[in-house]
């Protein structure tokens, strides 16, 4: 995954988690009106007044929690800027609390919807013609799809939140992982998640079961309440029947309102018996009799005890099924815990020796193919271990080697050719004619020319090892470029070419190893006078020192190549590591050049002049470094 997708999670997260956690509120109140019916056995007038009111909770219940959840992600707002656009440095502290987002909004979902879900057992907003005890099963029904939909918010949740890791600074993630670490916080958490995970579905068959069979039977006690009813109006309040007398008619009323039933005679006529539920929930019979009809209303509630014992059922299953994800969870974190301890000993001497075996069979399928994962990464450890032992190894030697090349160099090539260019001197001193002095200036001429290449060899090889020491001291800025001038004359000999020169009168002492500052601008100087070298009309070089910097703190040395051959960044290219190019030897010297230049402090840049000559601009700073400087570029020799 690329850097780009973590950030766009990051830049769009609120949105991505208020989508998600409406999904899934949708979802959980969808699933309570398609089996509320069904499981309660609501008639199809009372199923619709449920799924009104049950649309307008659901309503609710997606608004409260939106403006809940957009309350605490205001309080990390802060911190996805700056996982954006990187505007402060985030610590361990500030990513624990936002690794605590998915349980806490989790657990607000599944609170604020049970609260709005409970309103339905206020009057005026509880459905209409739905009785108390369908009223409490509608709520537990409910409230147990609420609490197993709390699950997927939190899966949901939890993978927007951690996908921002990925992009989270590494020590802050390190640090939050070694308190975790200490405080044994997810060997806890798996255990809670494995709990939950399988005791929340053994809750909700749980409590379907229960509720299912409490509707069966209140439809059961329904029905036989209702033909009860209708034998009472028959047998006690038709008087037609002649069956009892005035007197026993009201007894036979008194004795069915101690058992519910509340009978009385109404003026009305139909032809066949009805019945309906009113909207407190009671169901009306009304029985044609002789003279008017006869209404009797009662209530099919069931006792307590009937739906107690069902809930301490259901209640025994998940605590059965809570203790058994218990032991899984603990188990399941032991052999994790076993398998973090393998990975740990990725990357140290232990892996060598085979440690990384797992010990025992793992107990679950998940962690022994982890187990098994680990082993082959620590297989694929040793081999690389072992190539990396050989690579040191051959790294010693081209050392050793690098030391005796330049005992070599030093011995077999430098001290024989100062010697020839000593005598060449001192042969130089003679009377000699003409041919023979041309030919003595070129014996000299290319002797310090191979002189100067042996010393950029060698002080390549002691920057690319680290071993190159300066010994700044102050230096005057004319000197410094005066000596540098010298230099560049000799090294570039055979190039017509001229210099000219500007230098500040205020300049101030710079600090600066004059032998290697010296060489490192006699070499671009050089460069840029045999570039211009074929072109009779590129052959000025330019070379201006003045003061730079916001306060001055610097001085600034800029050479301005007279030739356009070399566009700058090509010369750029030169600068920044062995390149072959024109200039015969001195494409190692410039990148050597700007290495003796930032181990000062400064700096070596290519720019272009308005008219498309190159220009190198050297910077020396007046304070030298306290610390060994970084350098951007190394000079390689192969």
């Amino acid at each position: 995954m690329t850097e780009e997708r973590p950030r766009d999670d990051a830049l769009h997260f609120e949105r991505r988690v208020l989508v998600r956690q409406a999904l899934v509120g949708v979802a959980a109140f969808g699933a309570i009106a398609a089996l509320a019916p069904k499981l309660l056995i609501l008639e199809q007038d009372v199923a619709a007044s449920v799924l009104s009111v049950g649309a307008k909770i659901a309503l609710a219940a997606v608004v409260a929690t939106t403006f809940l959840t957009l309350l605490r992600l205001r309080t990390h707002r802060e911190l996805l800027r700056s996982l954006v656009i990187g505007a402060r440095e985030i610590d361990h502290e500030e990513l624990e609390r936002f690794a605590e987002l998915p349980p806490a909004l989790a657990m607000r979902f599944v609170l604020a919807s049970s609260a709005i879900s409970s309103l339905t057992m206020i009057p005026g907003i509880r459905p209409e013609k739905l009785d108390d005890g369908r009223a409490v099963s509608l709520l537990i029904l409910a409230i147990t799809i609420l609490c197993a939909s709390g699950i997927p918010h939190y899966v949901l949740t939890r993978a927007a939140t951690f996908s921002l890791f990925e992009i989270s600074p590494v020590e802050a993630v390190g640090a939050l992982l070694e308190t975790s670490e200490l405080y044994q916080t997810p060997r806890r958490r798996v255990t809670y998640k494995l709990l939950l995970s399988v005791a929340a579905p053994v809750l909700l068959v749980g409590v379907g079961a229960v509720l299912i069979a409490n509707a069966h039977l209140q439809t059961f006690v329904e029905r036989s309440r209702r033909t009860t009813a209708g034998l009472i109006a028959r047998t006690a309040l038709d008087p037609a029947l002649g069956a009892l007398e005035e007197a026993d008619r009201n007894d036979v009323v008194a004795a069915a309102a101690e058992f519910g039933f509340l009978a009385r005679v109404e003026g009305c006529s139909i032809a066949e018996p009805s019945f309906g539920r009113e909207a407190d929930g009671q169901i009306a019979v009304i029985t044609p009799i002789d003279g008017g009809c006869a209404n009797i209303r009662f209530s099919a509630d069931l006792e307590p005890s009937v739906a107690t014992w069902g809930a301490l059922v259901a209640l025994l299953a998940m605590l059965v099924a809570g203790a058994l994800g218990n032991v899984f969870g603990r188990v399941l974190a032991a052999d994790l815990v076993h398998a973090t301890k393998q990975v740990r000993l990725l990357g140290t001497d232990s892996v060598l020796r085979g440690a990384t075996q797992i010990a025992r069979p793992a107990r679950f399928a998940v962690v022994a193919r982890l187990g098994l994962a680990i082993e082959g990464l620590a297989e694929r450890f040793r081999v690389f271990a072992a190539a990396q032992e050989r690579a040191l190894e051959a790294r010693e030697a081209a050392q050793r080697m690098r030391g005796l090349l330049f005992a070599s160099v030093s011995h077999d090539l430098k001290s024989p050719l100062n010697a020839i260019l000593g005598f060449a001197e001192l042969v130089g001193q003679e009377d000699l004619t003409a041919a023979q002095r041309e030919s003595l200036e070129l014996i000299a001429t290319r002797g310090r020319e191979l002189l100067g290449l042996i010393e950029s060899i060698l002080d390549a090889a002691r920057v690319e090892a680290g071993q190159l020491t300066l010994e700044p001291q102050p230096t005057s800025v004319g000197a410094l470029i005066a000596g540098a001038l010298r230099k560049a004359r000799e090294l570039s000999s055979d190039a017509d070419g001229e210099v000219v020169v500007e230098v500040g009168d205020t300049l101030p002492l710079i600090p600066v190893d004059q032998a290697y500052a010296t060489r490192a601008i006699a070499v671009i100087v050089a460069h840029a006078l045999r570039t211009g070298a074929a072109d009779p009309s590129a052959r000025l070089v330019r070379l201006t020192a003045t003061m730079g910097g916001d306060l001055n703190t610097e001085v600034r040395i800029d050479i301005e190549y007279g030739s356009r051959d070399v566009p700058p960044d090509e010369l750029e290219a030169l600068f920044s590591r062995q390149t072959t190019a024109r200039g015969r030897g001195l494409t190692l010297g410039l990148s050597h050049a700007r290495s003796v230049i930032e181990l000062h402090g400064g700096s070596l840049e290519v720019d272009g002049a308005p008219d498309g000559r190159p220009v190198c601009r050297a910077r020396l700073p007046r304070i030298p470094p306290p610390r060994r400087p970084r350098l951007s570029s190394v000079p390689a020799l192969g």
